[in-house]
């Protein structure tokens, strides 16, 4: 996504995005087992939470 964050900045971001990612999948009833699927789910997450965090940031 076109951000220079530090290595702490970008665990924190994966670990929250696998969160969300998790959350959003459940919520809309995907069931992908594996470390795979989990992999996918996790970055889609943290794709998301980047751009929230643009569109935050862009306003302040």
């Amino acid at each position: 996504m076109g951000r220079n964050h530090g290595l702490v900045t970008n665990l924190i971001v994966g670990i929250v995005g696998a969160v969300i990612g998790g959350f959003i999948a459940n919520a809309l009833g995907f069931a992908w087992g594996g470390w795979i699927g989990s992999t996918i789910v996790a970055t889609i997450g943290a794709i998301i939470l980047l751009f929230l965090l643009g569109l935050i940031k862009r306003r302040a």
